[in-house]
């Protein structure tokens, strides 16, 4: 069916720039190139599928060809549903397909896909504004029923589950397409993401021998033949338990060389880890098929891409590259559709999930995983890889009912063998005053130091600098600095003589030290800690481990301490016994019981709020509710107050600023803020120009200064 012709035909000037530079006719033939061989050569969604999106492409921008829509004025009709009204309004033939469904997926097409929202904005906002400006919004409230969420999902109700979920996928492909177009970004550039490059598998084996030979001076044929041999397996989703260092990267690497999955998603616990990763892949694979996106990507992007027009930030926020390093939020909140997820969910489709020390989740991030899993990873035909050191019996056990495909590798011989870390468990000491008693190791051996609180590890920082600052590159690291100042931290530690730090540095730090002091926290994190230690060496003859008790139980809470003080000595004794395999005792992770039923709890809660009414699997909440939901620490985003005045110096240039440009503005303000806490928000004051607290006691080499 040839509807541009129709919109002729109708009086539509289809030669009409729309955006920038570009008529409408431009506009949806690049749309729809993206859009066929997206789903047609790539996916191969089903004929009809493919129609209604080419359909909806044509349609989309039709708004914008009314003639009150002009691209160069700045107050202009919403074009979304100035364009369903018209659509609804002018008897064109779209054939089988639903002509309400059209209209709902036009009206959307710049929102969620949570209709009323939009639709009662829209009411609102052409009641306040004058007549003539608007030509259509009078019959706004029509349009609303006639595309409002009762009557989709009458529609709806009549289709397969896997149809609802391909509809959703399809109104994201053609926003997406939408996008790539408005933007001028190379349309063959974005679909090479979607083939593996030439050759991948050998460059790949290539790197991890290299890798192999740099970190150990050897290279271990037995381990590598075992990464291949796992990584081959025909099994679709793996659960792998083995010791740091042993090369659970190179694993993960090689199964993406023999899946070649069309994305992979690799899922790690941390910022810092995620940078560190974009440094290993970028040296196996050109960076354009690299993606690293978490909520501070695009400062981290503005000083990587500085002096470029563009920084590839609406490539990875959308997981439009070929690997996409991220954090279990993002995959959630994709996963559960919040808010204009639908963009980019359609990426999960015949990937790769790497989820990289999965015991760090929290009960609720893995209910939220769990209930993907269940209903949604045979329709996006996704493999799981799950990898850690410390592998939770509980978690395991949960995701098995899930995935009753699941074939769990735990390497007991490779923890057999290991015997890297001679420990003293000082219970009647506390931390500084051990490093105070041990002071003569520190001017030897490179140390890490891990508190369990930022208070301490400042103190412990304060201490050292004066003492042994002259002679020892000292630096700390925790997670309330302002990104700008983290960023520096990090670059840091490599050349480090002594790393103060709290639990960031436990996991997915390829750093090696000599010695480790560290608070007693629970056995999992213990063990990570550990890792940090002698990573590839063998044997110690001397202790290059020194635990203390902690003074009080934060963060981890009473029960968890006393559990831990109490097991400790029953660890040691069996690391003596069995060396590393000790670790896989489950006796030790009995506490973890308790999280079934939180897991239990959550899968309800969950089920219940998904949107039952649209059925596009979309959970009803604010972006901020669900990370709450799903176990983050509540925080604020706050000014330190050296930073206020550049801050207001930024804001300022807002005013009168195009598009690109503020968005540029708004990522140079967001490097220096800080995550803070509520007690901190209670100190803090209050910038009202900015609308930010603004918090009075900070260093930039300390961060947010506790007592």
């Amino acid at each position: 069916m040839n509807i541009l012709k129709k919109l002729c035909e109708k009086g539509l000037d289809l030669s009409k720039n729309t955006h920038l530079d570009k008529p409408y006719y431009l506009h949806i033939e690049e749309c729809n190139n993206f859009v066929k061989k997206l789903m047609k050569e790539i996916y191969g969604y089903p004929e009809n599928l493919v129609a209604f999106a080419l359909l909806f492409s044509e349609l989309h921008d039709v708004g914008k060809l009314l003639p009150e829509w002009d691209l160069n004025q700045n107050k202009r009709p919403r074009h979304a549903i100035e364009g369903a009204e018209w659509f609804l309004r002018e008897d064109i033939d779209v054939g089988f397909l639903n002509r309400d469904f059209l209209a709902y997926a036009i009206i959307t097409h710049h929102s969620s896909l949570y209709i009323p929202d939009e639709v009662r904005r829209a009411v609102e906002f052409a009641e306040k504004e004058e007549p003539r400006h608007f030509i259509v919004y009078s019959k706004c409230k029509a349009l609303a029923s006639m595309v409002g969420p009762n009557n989709i999902a009458n529609l709806l109700r009549k289709l397969e589950v896997s149809t609802r979920f391909d509809l959703a996928d399809a109104i994201g492909i053609v926003k997406l397409a939408d996008i790539i177009s408005a933007k001028n970004l190379p349309i063959d550039n974005i679909l090479m993401q979607y083939h593996w490059p030439e050759n991948l598998e050998n460059r790949l084996i290539s790197e991890i021998s290299r890798r192999a030979y740099e970190k150990r001076g050897i290279f271990d044929q037995f381990k590598f033949d075992r990464q291949m041999s796992i990584a081959s397996s025909g099994e679709k989703h793996l659960l792998v338990a083995a010791p740091t260092g042993w090369g659970k990267t190179a694993l993960a690497l090689a199964r993406m060389a023999k899946f070649k999955p069309v994305k992979v998603f690799y899922v790690l616990p941390t910022i810092t880890a995620i940078k560190d990763f974009y440094e290993t892949f970028t040296k196996i694979l050109d960076e354009t098929y690299i993606g690293e996106y978490f909520y501070f990507a695009d400062v981290d992007l503005l000083g990587r891409y500085e002096f470029e027009e563009e920084s590839p930030i609406d490539i990875y926020r959308y997981f439009i590259p070929k690997i996409t390093l991220t954090t279990i939020d993002q995959l959630l909140l994709t996963i559960l559709q919040i808010g204009r997820y639908h963009i980019r969910r359609f990426n999960l489709k015949n990937s790769l999930l790497v989820l990289d020390e999965f015991h760090l989740l929290t009960p609720q991030m893995l209910a939220g995983l769990r209930f993907f899993l269940k209903n949604l990873s045979k329709h996006y035909n996704i493999s799981c890889l799950f990898m850690s050191a410390t592998p939770s019996p509980v978690y395991i056990d949960l995701l098995k009912n899930i995935l009753h495909s699941l074939k769990t590798i735990i390497l007991d011989d490779e923890y057999r063998r290991l015997r890297r870390h001679k420990i003293e468990y000082c219970d009647d000491m506390k931390i500084e005053d051990l490093i105070i008693e041990r002071r003569d190791l520190l001017r030897k051996e490179r140390t890490l130091i891990l508190t369990n609180t930022v208070g301490k590890a400042q103190k412990i920082y304060r201490d050292l600098k004066k003492d042994l600052g002259g002679s020892k590159n000292i630096v700390l690291i925790h997670g309330d600095f302002a990104y700008k100042d983290r960023v520096k931290k990090e670059d840091q530690i490599d050349e480090a003589d002594i790393l103060v730090s709290t639990q960031v540095a436990e996991v997915s730090l390829d750093v090696s030290f000599n010695l480790l002091i560290t608070e007693l926290s629970p056995i999992p994190s213990l063990v990570q800690r550990f890792g940090r230690v002698n990573r590839y060496g063998s044997a110690p003859d001397k202790i290059n481990v020194f635990i203390c008790k902690p003074e009080r139980y934060e963060p981890y809470g009473e029960i968890q301490i006393k559990l831990v003080n109490k097991n400790l000595p029953i660890l040691l004794e069996d690391l003596e016994q069995k060396g590393e395999e000790a670790y896989l005792n489950e006796e030790f992770w009995r506490y973890e019981q308790i999280y079934r039923e939180e897991v239990e709890r959550m899968d309800h809660i969950i089920s219940d709020r998904i949107d039952v009414m649209l059925n596009f699997f979309s959970f009803l909440a604010r972006e901020e509710e669900i990370l709450q939901m799903l176990g983050r620490e509540e925080t604020w985003l706050a000014i330190p107050r050296n930073y206020l005045e550049v801050v207001r110096n930024l804001y300022e240039r807002l005013a009168g600023a195009k598009y690109e440009e503020r968005r540029k503005i708004y990522t140079q303000i967001k490097k220096y803020l800080v995550p803070a806490s509520r007690s901190d928000i209670k100190k803090a004051e209050r910038s009202e120009e900015l609308k930010l607290p603004v918090i009075m006691n900070y260093d930039e080499d300390i961060g947010i200064i506790r007592d």
